[in-house]
This record gives structure tokens, sequence and C-alpha cells, in this order.
């Protein structure tokens, strides 16, 4: 590492969090803002409420259980879930919403009667509906949960916890849940396998419904003679009664769905009464439930002493019924009063994956990112962050499970000319979050694997820049190189004069002063700026120094005509950089320069460029690619654990996987396709590797610096404010683009 003026401010960071400072700063003033929580109920209940619709007297809603509705319903039950979950978290300091820790069951009950609903009204109406199931219904479930499952793995690790090889795997595979939530996932997999078979196998559709029947209450009843594991840890599937209380109402879903016209003209006759009657039942269970939890408990066992099975089955035997006559009363509302707005219909969209994340804010509020001491803000906050992350894995899931059913095709047929390759505008936002994780590295071993893997990010971007700017007719290469040489060259500027500026407010308000500017303008720092492209104000910025002098050197050979020569010494130039680093022969900048650095990863993606047809088109590239993909990566690690220098030297690993990815982006282009990653990666990648640093060093005035947002999660805050304000500029530029040539128009 350099000594840029920037990088040389000490930020004091701590391995453990600490409570906020007692000084009233506004971030400290904004987490302790304290409201009546009775204003949530009130939210909730507009939420369900607003843009419903009441059906006229004598008048039915014709379709009370549409696919459209009944997801805007499991919408309002993923937030009410949520809010179920807090109040547990809260436990005394509830206050308004204290009742809510014992009604998630009625919600989660809500999710299962959909689920059988749904899959036998799509068995009675669509024809070979079974052909293709377990693929369709598995992946819309598994590749969710996976995802997840390896977000709060990720965030495990960076938070201190290390896995033994077998350990991980247990916790890939997801047989030991770090996020209790996702039995949900777990449990629903093996209730669409079980209906799979016995609807596929047993051709008497009622004989199927009863067979299923019994393996749900054979695996209630396995469930609960599991009990809650040794101390009460509930370590595998199974253990706990969340497994067991809710289950049976999958098969009501089919039951409903079964006898859903003969159920629809019975409910219609004594609608009034039903509707009294369940309502009452509802409320009347309700406390009977809670009389039962708290007197017999299904957490009365003595493990290994007495399992208190008979417990458990009084709660239960009044717990399940209650769940049931709930849903019923929701499904009678619904036979009147079609609810649904904009709101419900964007939460039903995302109501998976707002379940299977909002346990990582949940825990991650009270503590670990930071410690939110209003009840109020916590709640909020944890919703918020839950809807944005969910939002976010929504569209991972949906791209995914699009490619695993079919849908969608992310190999290009050979021979077919490509416009885009999406998968590099994907690569480039995932690259731009390495680079930030290098400079604000999670805490110990997970911040050396990022800080590992994110060796291959400026490589990546350079020998992109190379793949792009490389045409076979020089004259066509000239007048790219120019346009190119002058876009960096006016980023360069504007970036170096941006940091001075910064690095000067910076000094006011940390020193009081802007006497540390000196050391940006001494003879070596001026040297090194002009020589090794170090910059004095930033050490990030020498990435634009390198590519601008490594683009002038091109033009150079170009007007020369041996630029396509001289590309052939790159992989020179690329091993001379790894063995001179290796050696420890000059200091790390100055290894870092245009020509080392800069003019040879750019010729490598030339190189690729002027050779591709003939490596794509090996018959063998795409598991030659995937192999070398995970020996790289594993590779990768051996050496982390290897030098002595550890991450500040090149890892031969690192330099091969480069080239692997960018490979496998050409050779599936389209994968990422119409994302939003892909968006942000084509026009964002670039201002969020210029701006992060400064946003990073913003953040520390606004933000306590012992706060676990900062000290745990930096990289992640720091990417996702960069890069909101990145797309924000990019929108707002887009938009007077646009005015300007409607402008231009209207005029002509």
């Amino acid at each position: 590492m350099g000594n840029s003026a920037l990088q040389n401010i000490h930020i004091p960071t701590v391995n453990v969090y600490l409570e906020p400072a007692s000084k009233q700063t506004p971030f400290n003033a904004f987490i302790s803002f304290n409201y009546p929580l009775y204003l949530l109920l009130i939210g909730l209940a507009l939420l369900l409420m607003l843009g419903s619709r009441v059906s006229k007297r004598k008048e039915w809603q014709p379709e009370p259980l549409s696919l459209e509705t009944s997801k805007q319903i499991q919408g309002f039950s993923a937030v009410a879930i949520i809010i179920h979950h807090l109040s547990q978290e809260l436990a005394e300091g509830a206050g308004d919403i204290a009742f809510f820790q014992e009604l998630g069951v009625l919600f989660v009950g809500i999710f299962f009667f959909f689920s059988g609903y749904g899959l036998y009204t799509s068995l009675k109406t669509k024809e070979n509906y079974l052909k293709g199931f377990l693929g369709k219904r598995l992946a819309a479930v598994l590749i969710p949960f996976y995802i997840c499952n390896f977000i709060f793995i990720i965030n495990s690790c960076i938070t201190g916890a290390k896995y033994k090889p077998l350990q991980l795997f247990y916790r890939l595979s997801g047989w030991l849940l770090l996020n209790g939530h996702m039995w949900y996932i777990v449990e629903i997999a093996i209730l669409y396998l079980a209906f799979f078979i016995f609807y596929r196998l047993i051709r008497n559709r009622t004989a199927a419904t009863i067979a299923m029947s019994i393996f749900v209450l054979l695996m209630m009843a396995g469930s609960l003679m599991l009990c809650h594991g040794r101390d009460f840890e509930c370590r595998n599937w199974f253990m706990g009664e969340w497994w067991y209380n809710a289950s049976f109402l999958f098969i009501i879903g089919i039951l409903v769905s079964k006898h859903s016209d003969g159920i629809r003209k019975i409910a219609r006759k004594g609608y009034v009464f039903f509707l009294l009657l369940f309502g009452f039942l509802t409320v009347f269970l309700g406390g009977k439930t809670h009389h039962a939890l708290m007197t017999w408990s299904y957490w009365s066992e003595k493990p290994g002493k007495d399992p208190a099975y008979l417990d458990k089955i009084r709660c239960l035997s009044v717990q399940l019924p209650w769940i049931i006559v709930f849903v019923c009363f929701v499904l009678l509302l619904m036979m009147k009063v079609r609810f649904g707005n904009p709101v419900l219909k964007f939460l039903g969209s995302i109501s998976l994956e707002l379940y299977l994340i909002h346990n990582l804010f949940l825990t991650g509020f009270q503590g670990k990112i930071v410690k939110i001491p209003s009840a109020g803000m916590y709640i909020i906050l944890t919703i918020l962050f839950s809807v944005g992350f969910a939002v976010v894995i929504n569209g991972v899931d949906k791209y995914l499970i699009a490619l695993v059913t079919g849908k969608k095709k992310a190999v290009l047929p050979i021979g077919e000319e490509r416009k885009q390759i999406h998968s590099i505008d994907v690569m480039r936002i995932i690259m731009a979050f390495l680079v930030v994780a290098i400079h604000w590295p999670f805490e110990g071993k997970a911040g050396q694997v990022f800080i590992t893997y994110g060796k291959t990010a400026v490589p990546f971007f350079l020998v992109v820049c190379g793949y792009f700017l490389y045409r076979d007719d020089s004259k066509e290469m000239m007048k790219r190189l120019i346009r190119q040489t002058k876009r960096i060259a006016v980023f360069f500027v504007l970036s170096n004069v941006f940091y001075l500026g910064f690095l000067g407010f910076y000094l006011r308000a940390t020193e009081g002063s802007f006497k540390g500017l000196k050391g940006c303008f001494t003879p070596k720092a001026i040297t090194n700026f002009l020589l090794y492209n170090f910059s004095p104000f930033s050490e990030h910025l020498w990435y634009l120094g390198s590519l601008l002098y490594a683009l002038v050197l091109m033009l150079i050979l170009n007007k020369l005509k041996v630029l396509k020569f001289a590309m052939i010494l790159a992989p020179v130039l690329v091993a001379a950089y790894v063995v001179l680093s290796h050696l420890g022969i000059g200091q790390g900048y100055q290894l870092r320069n245009a020509v080392l650095v800069g003019l040879s990863y750019t010729m490598m993606g030339m190189l690729i460029r002027r050779f591709e047809k003939k490596i794509l088109y090996f018959k063998f590239l795409s598991p030659v690619l995937w192999i070398l993909f995970v020996i790289c990566c594993a590779g990768a690690i051996f050496e982390l654990n290897s030098y002595k220098q550890g991450t500040a030297v090149p890892f031969v690993s690192c330099e091969i996987l480069t080239y692997v990815i960018v490979l496998l982006c050409l050779k599936y282009p389209d994968f990422g396709k119409g994302t939003f990653a892909e968006k942000l990666g084509h026009e964002s990648s670039l201002p969020v590797y210029i701006m992060h640093i400064a946003m990073l060093y913003a953040l520390t005035l606004l933000i306590p610096e012992n706060v676990g947002l900062l000290v745990r999660y930096g990289a992640v805050t720091g990417f996702v404010v960069t890069t909101v304000i990145a797309a924000v500029y990019e929108g707002i530029k887009h938009t007077l683009k646009k005015a300007i040539e409607r402008k231009k128009l209207s005029a002509g």
C-alpha cells in the first residue's frame, strides 16, 4: 500500500460492538426517536384496508381466492409475521404490539393454506400439471432458500464465525439452519415432493388426498416427538412446535380447493351466521390458546428425562383449531371483500424473500449492525431494510428460477451475433463491490477472503476495457483509443480535483485545519503521482492514471502499427508484475505502474478479443472453464494461507481466475440480461469505484465509529450508499438528456 493523504487519516475501529457514544449526534437522535407503537397497528390496518372493495348485498367476489388476491394477502401476512418476530425480540418492550407474540402462527397458517389450495387448484385446472412439477415448484422455493442461506453464512463469517469443512457443508446444505425462520421452506419443499408423489402415483384423487393427509399427520407426530432437542437448542429439522402446529392447513387448502363449489354454496347460504361464528371462535380459541400456552406450554419438557408429550398435545389441540377457524374467517371475508392495493401487490411479489431475509435485520439491529434503542425505530428500520434486501434478492431469484426452468437461456447459440454482453455488466457491479471490500475490509478471516477474491476486480476492469477497445482494423481501433483516452482523461482530472477538495473538507471537519494538505505537494508525492500514477489525494485513483498512461502508450504503438505485435508481450508483463511483487523488488505502488499493470492487462483483453472465436468454439470450453474456476477459487484460499506477505502480493490463482471469469462472461453473454444488476454495472460501476472512498470517509462523520454499521459492515454500507447515489446521478443525467432531446425536437 502507498501513502496517499486520505489513506493516512486514521479511523479507529474496534473488534466488538460498543454502545453508541452518549453524544447526541443526528444519527443517534434518529435511531433513538420514539413514537407510540399503536401507530404501527393503524398503519397495518391501513395497509390491509386501503383500496379494498366490498361487494354489495347479495353480491359476491367473482374469484375471491384468485392468485393475485391470495399473493396480496400473503404479502400482508409476511409483514405480520415480521411484526410477530419483532414483538418476540422486544419481549417486555413490545408495548402495544405485544399481543402479536402469539399471532404469528395464524399468518403462517395462511401461507400453508394457500400453498395447498394453489397446488390442487392448478392440478384441477391445468392439463399435465404434474409434468415438470418438481423442477418448477422446487426451484421456486429452493433458489430463494439457498440464496438467503448463503447470505446468512457470509454474514456469520463477517461477524467472526469459523467453520470446519463438515460444519460448513451442513450449513450450506441447509441441514443446520443459521436462520431458524427458514424451516418453512424445508417443510414446504417436502410437502411439494409428497404432493407430487401421491397425486402422480395414485390416480384416484380422493385416495391421494387421504394419503397426503396421513403423511402430513405422521410428519406432525414425528416432529412433536422430536421435541426441542438437547438443551432446547432445536439444532435439526422438525425440532420445535413451529414445524407442526400450522402444517395441517396445507391439507385444509387442498380440501377447500377440492370441494370449492360445494363449500361456496354452503357459505353463501349462511354467510352472516358463519362469519359471526368463525369470528367468535377466532377470539374464543385465541384466549384458550393463550391459556394453554401459559398453563402447559410446548416447552415444559425436561430434555433427556421427560418429553412432556401430553402438554404439547394439549396445546396443539387448541392452537390448531384456532388457526383453522382464523383462516376460515379470512376466507369468508374474502368472499365479500376484495383486498388489494399497489403496496400489497408489491409485498406479495416479494413475500417469500421478505419472510426469509428479515431475521438478518431482526438480530442485526439489536447490536451486530447497530443497536437501535427505540422500539419504534427498530421495528420500522427492520421492515424497511428487509423490504429493500428482499427486492434485490427477488430479482436474483426470478432470474435464476427462469434459467433453471428453461424460460431464459444464458448461452448464446454459436454463430449468433452479440450486440451486448450482459454478463460483463453484471460482473462489473460485483467487482465494484469487491473493490469496496478491499478498501474497507470486513473483520477477521472473512475480510481477508474478500480481499483475496477482490484481487480480480481491477484486472477484470482493465481486461474488459481492452476487450471492447480492440478492433482488427487499426484505423477503427485508433478512433476507439482516442475516444476512450479522452474519456478517462476527463475522469482522471475531475476525480483528482474532487478528492483534493474532499480531503480539504475532511481535514477541516476532523482536524480543524488544512495543514494535512501540505503532504500532497511534496517533491516525492508529485514524483510518485507523475511516474507511478499514485494520487496524493486518494490512493485508489491509481487505476485511472494507470489506464490513462496505458491508453496513451497504446495510441503510440497503434500509430507505429506495432500494437498487434506488442500485445503478444502482455502475458510476459503480467508475469513480471507477479514475480517482482513476490521478490519484493520495489514498492507495491511502483510495481503497479502503467506498463506492468495498466498496459499488460488491457492488452490481455485485446488478445482475448483477437482470438475470441477460436477460444469460444473450443468444444469442451464450458466444463474446462468451470473446473478452472473451482480450482482457482480453492487455490486462492491456499495462497492466502501460505504467503508471509499475506494479501500484499498478487496471487497466481487470482491472476488466472480473472481470465476465467472474463471467458465465462463471453461464453454466457446473456446471463443477467434485463436485471437491475446489469443496469447498475453498465451505468454505475465506474462512478462507484471513483466515489466509494469519499462516501466511506463521509459516513464516519455521520455515524459513530464504533457502530457495527461501519465496524462490521462498512463495505456493505459504503457500497450501498455509493451505488444509490451513483444510480440517482445516472437517472438525473438520463432525464436531463431526454429533456434536452425533446426540446431540440420541439424546436426543430
